[in-house]
């Protein structure tokens, strides 16, 4: 799953964790612990006043600085809000496996007004840990968050669309029919007691979230095959077969999306 995404995910979640219980809990120490932040060497938090502004003033040097923030001037709750894609000649599934590709932001609910924080890379960090990530805090007087679905509908629309993809590949004779038993085990972590992603199964903590949004959360990790060369993004059909390798695609694509949202800010307060 792109990297800003399930960063995005984490900060949500652990977010609105602290923001419930770090009355007598500790900072959670994301960067030095959390594998959505394994090549991020730091991170900080500017505010800016219009979009048009090119230099913010940082209000927060590090995630510690940040959370604690987030606290002190009365924020309720953090949400993984998104985007619409404007690029008219390239559905966004054929770019999300790329940085900067994936429209997300967090937003902070302020006692009076909303606060979305932007993430941007940047590539200045070390050999091992090579990205600098600046997350913008723009204020606005209304929300971007999506209004909640409830999550057992959810699941039926994420299996169906995982169901139509696998049968696809099955009778696509192309090299996506080898990683059908991908979308598979996908499927399997729908119903799983603990299930388990194949990538960053620390991104939800260990309080706060139902067992169905980790079920969800791992199935569309495991389903998120949009990725760049050699993924299911690099594949081509003619006439028909390519329409609907386009519909089954971006139908999968939009659920798991939906998905990412949906669950970070499922959090049961």
């Amino acid at each position: 799953m792109n990297g800003e995404l399930v960063q995005v995910i984490a900060l949500v979640s652990y977010g609105n964790w602290y923001l419930t219980y770090g009355h007598d809990r500790p900072v959670p120490d994301l960067l030095n612990t959390n594998s959505t932040f394994q090549y991020v060497s730091s991170v900080y938090f500017a505010h800016y006043k219009d979009k048009h502004q090119t230099q913010g003033e940082t209000v927060a040097a590090d995630l510690t600085e940040w959370f604690r923030l987030l606290r002190s001037i009365g924020v309720s709750r953090l949400w993984n809000i998104a985007f619409a894609w404007n690029d008219s000649e390239r559905p966004e599934y054929q770019q999300a496996g790329f940085a900067g590709a994936v429209p997300r932001a967090i937003q902070a609910d302020l006692p009076a007004g909303y606060e979305p924080w932007y993430p941007q890379w940047r590539t200045e960090g070390s050999d091992t840990r090579p990205w600098v990530v600046e997350y913008r805090g723009l204020t606005f007087p209304h929300s971007h968050a999506l209004p909640l679905i409830d999550l057992k509908d959810l699941k039926i629309r994420l299996q169906s669309a995982i169901q139509q993809a696998i049968s696809f590949a099955r009778k696509s004779h192309s090299p996506l029919q080898d990683g059908s038993e991908w979308l598979e085990g996908a499927l399997q972590l729908l119903d799983a007691s603990i299930p388990l992603p194949p990538f960053h199964r620390d991104m939800l903590p260990e309080e706060g979230y139902s067992l169905l949004a980790r079920q969800l959360l791992a199935t569309a990790t495991q389903a998120y095959v949009f990725g760049g060369m050699g993924s299911w993004n690099d594949i081509g059909f003619e006439g028909s077969l390519q329409r609907e390798y386009e519909k089954v695609s971006a139908d999968l694509y939009e659920v798991i999306k939906v998905t990412t949202i949906m669950v970070p800010n499922s959090f049961l307060t």
